[in-house]
């Protein structure tokens, strides 16, 4: 009671935490002593004799109906209070007022909306909300979704309404199931212009929408995706705002309307680019989006970033862009799909997936720079290097190497890290040499068996079978102890400890590494 205004306390004798009778002599006692009681009470002579000596003439004996609570909260609070109902719908309040034959108004709100309906005897004899009286408000009002209900006593209003009330429920369902109807028609026209819009294809996307708004008018929807495509500041607002008048309670329109209202205050001049995963209008070539603070490209600042980006608009991108790489050769939405993945610290999917961007278009310089980069960016980072259950992922993007192929060497990657050690395999690849993966030291036993790498990469921290003994079974193997090993460690003692099971052309790396010093490494071995 110490955090808002309470003007009547309902309580029952047998409370959780406090007993009634507890309650009732604390208020008594203190500033509260002046708020009003019904009590909720078994009803036994003893229980009544209590309450009648400590000033409670208000109560309700169990079990009793919702509508004897009503009354008797609205009998024991001011004529101009209101009575709050929750978890009813309106039809069903509707019906039960009509079964108890109660005269009140109920005061219907819903978002923006406010309805009135007014009941005498049980029976509805007038109606209004927004600019409609009569049956077709008591309609619109049942139509509603996530009502708040309150209950007011009868204002003295005329009958205009003289239909039943099942008759009225009925006509009501009827006309929200024809709504609804119309809504999730597909309409073939409508679907090609939002592939356009999900491929980036604006111009084309304008063009369509345009014809299908100057057809369909009312159609709100078209009206948002038309305020997505459009180049111009004064047409996103407009657009946003014809949709609003039309449908003002749809929440993807009051969702963009929000962006927009948020872009609005940082956008200079009627020039902007798009968000590509949630739409938002952005000035220039900026890094993040303000709104759902995605990062556009890959920046030294995305594995450091101190607030992660909204889930939601990256899940819904990447729904998106793999829809439009499934359909169409389209290297914005390759490489728009790998920033989303890596935004939500999708690092193995996110790098496999830009690598592929750049391998399907060589000819965009600018995914390979981005590739590279992220590629220096995992494996330089302490971060990245101490997770231990990383998503698998990551692009090379350092220019691959003519090798002849009767020069092709093998190189056994060894490392728990999926996202550390397929950034290693593209980086060799690259380079022109066959990788063979390992993700422990049991399996890189097993790969040893198959085949003789000309070198082995491995890092010191393994699942199943550790690095020592796996270092000591290739040492006592005559056929494998002469085999290079680049020993990956971030361990200052490992080395040391284990220098006797080293081969003499043995190397070892620290980490984090550059990947530039690992090709040189590498390199150096296989002469």
């Amino acid at each position: 009671m110490t955090r808002f205004k309470v003007d009547l306390v309902l309580c029952d004798i047998k409370g959780l935490a406090t007993h009634g009778f507890a309650l009732i002599a604390y208020m008594k006692q203190s500033e509260y002593r002046d708020i009003p009681v019904i009590v909720v009470t078994a009803g036994t002579p003893e229980m009544k004799s209590r309450l009648d000596q400590m000033g409670i003439s208000d109560y309700l004996k169990k079990p009793f109906v919702l509508f004897e609570l009503l009354e008797k909260m609205m009998g024991v609070l001011d004529e101009s209070s209101k009575v709050l109902i929750s978890d009813f719908t309106v039809p069903n309040f509707l019906k039960a007022l009509n079964t108890e034959k109660k005269t009140c108004t109920v005061e219907v709100t819903s978002q923006q909306n406010v309805g009135y309906l007014h009941l005498e005897n049980g029976k509805l004899i007038d109606a209004e909300t927004n600019d409609l009286t009569g049956d077709n408000a008591v309609i619109e009002v049942l139509r509603w979704q996530n009502t708040e209900l309150k209950v007011n006593g009868l204002s003295g209003n005329k009958r205009r309404i003289r239909s039943p009330i099942n008759q009225l429920l009925i006509q009501a369902a009827q006309t929200k199931d024809k709504k609804a109807d119309v809504d999730s028609t597909p309409d073939p026209v409508f679907d090609e212009i939002i592939t356009l819009a999900e491929g980036r294809h604006y111009k084309e996307a304008r063009k369509k929408l345009t014809a299908f708004i100057k057809a369909n008018p009312r159609n709100h929807k078209g009206w948002l995706w038309y305020s997505r495509v459009t180049d111009k500041i004064t047409s996103i607002e407009k657009s946003l705002s014809n949709a609003r008048k039309i449908a003002s309670k749809d929440l993807e329109v009051l969702e963009e309307i929000k962006k927009f209202e948020l872009a609005k205050k940082v956008l200079r001049g009627e020039q902007f680019s798009r968000c590509p995963f949630c739409w938002a209008p952005l000035n220039g070539k900026r890094l993040e989006c303000p709104y759902c603070r995605a990062y556009l490209f890959i920046d030294d600042q995305l594995l450091t970033r101190s607030e992660a980006a909204k889930r939601e608009p990256l899940q819904q991108a990447i729904d998106k862009y793999t829809r439009v790489v499934t359909r169409e050769t389209n290297a914005d939405a390759h490489y728009y799909l790998s920033i989303a993945h890596l935004n939500l610290g999708q690092w193995e999917k996110g790098l496999a997936q830009l690598n592929n961007t750049v391998e399907t278009f060589p000819e965009k310089e600018f995914y390979a720079d981005q590739l590279q980069m992220l590629m220096r960016l995992l494996t330089s980072s302490n971060d990245v290097f101490a997770q231990e259950t990383v998503e698998k992922q990551i692009g090379s993007d350092l220019a691959p190497t003519t090798v002849d192929e009767t020069g092709k060497k093998k190189i056994l990657v060894v490392e728990s890290s999926p996202t550390i050690r397929k950034a290693i395999s593209i980086t060799l690849s690259k380079r022109g040499h066959e990788v063979i993966e390992a993700q422990d030291g049991l399996e890189a036993i097993n790969c040893l068996d198959e085949t003789r790498p000309d070198v082995i990469l491995m890092d010191t921290i393994l699942p199943k079978l550790d690095a020592q003994r796996v270092l000591a079974i290739i040492q006592e193997n005559s056929g494998l102890k002469d085999i290079p090993v680049i020993v990956l460690t971030n361990k200052d003692g490992f080395v040391s400890r284990v220098k006797r099971k080293l081969s003499r052309s043995t190397a070892y790396l620290p980490k984090p590494f550059d990947l530039s010093e690992l090709l040189e490494t590498t390199e150096k071995c296989l002469q």
